[in-house]
């Protein structure tokens, strides 16, 4: 009789996941992160290369695969705000998308993919690489544990993310194209950085963007909330899939309803209650 192994944040460990040297001897899970924080702090991003064992990268393969009917790509042009403010949404700062969202409702609790999400080891390892005291998963029941569908054709616009660090493991890489492109410190609390966001868009200053690829079961670490960034047009016949694990340093986080139904087609019960919280920083998202 298999034992079925559930996403547990008290009991469950990832000896079967995580993939040395990214894991230790000693009861304290997982290595530690100061390497990736120096490069974070650096760079705005920083690799974990390797990250997860061969079997677990085929096994978040299958699970992904078998649910992409389920991704509901859909194709709009949005703001890099993700919601509309005055000032924020002409033409200059809109972006086109073409992408799938499997959400955190449709994971099953013995997905290798939730029971990375809901790691203790995983927190901790994300909170020393992030140089916080802890890491909290969202509170939003869709957008915390999401793997993004790039079909051929697909690209994911320009945008910022809610939160100020994002977690990704690319589980299946594009045939071509694909390539991640950002631009670090391009806003700061209380300044937008619109003038600037409207040249990189148009194409008319890209020399700040940087592009990175990492390689299937790389963990990738990521500031995001004040870094515009994006994926680029996805070619060939392969979908391109990104597990995105979303934490933040306070609990409690939940996304906004216009944001959310844009991004997802739908939002839920929490949204809605949520709606109309300003955020601590003063930016739009």
């Amino acid at each position: 009789m298999t034992t079925i192994r559930l996403a547990d944040p008290e009991r469950d460990t990832l000896d079967d996941v995580i993939a040395p040297p990214w894991r230790t001897q000693h009861a304290g899970g997982l290595a530690p992160a100061s390497q990736l924080r120096r490069r974070l702090d650096r760079d705005g991003l920083a690799t974990a290369a390797g990250f997860l064992t061969a079997p677990a990268l085929r096994g978040l393969d299958a699970e992904l695969g078998a649910m992409l009917p389920y991704a509901g790509v859909r194709s709009d042009e949005r703001s890099v705000y993700g919601r509309t403010e005055p000032g924020l949404d002409d033409p200059g700062l809109r972006s086109t998308w073409r992408a799938g969202h499997l959400t955190r409702d449709m994971f099953p609790p013995q997905s290798i993919a939730h029971r990375l999400y809901v790691s203790s080891e995983v927190k901790r390892f994300v909170a020393d690489a992030v140089g916080v005291g802890q890491v909290f998963e969202y509170a939003d029941p869709l957008a915390g544990l999401v793997c993004t569908v790039l079909p051929p054709g697909g690209c994911y616009g320009w945008h910022y993310d809610t939160n100020e660090f994002v977690v990704t493991i690319v589980v299946r890489e594009a045939e071509a194209g694909g390539a991640f492109e950002f631009v670090p410190g391009l806003r700061r609390p209380g300044d937008e950085g619109v003038d600037a966001a409207r040249r990189v868009i148009s194409g008319a200053d890209r020399s700040s963007v940087q592009r990175v690829r990492s390689a299937p079961g790389d963990l990738q670490l990521f500031r995001g909330r004040y870094a515009l960034h994006r994926v680029s047009p996805v070619a060939g016949r392969r979908h391109r899939l990104t597990l995105v694990l979303s934490y933040s340093d306070r609990p409690g986080v939940i996304g906004p309803v216009e944001r959310t139904r844009r991004v997802y087609g739908r939002v839920t019960e929490a949204h809605l209650l949520a709606a109309g919280r300003a955020s601590a920083d003063g930016l739009v998202l």
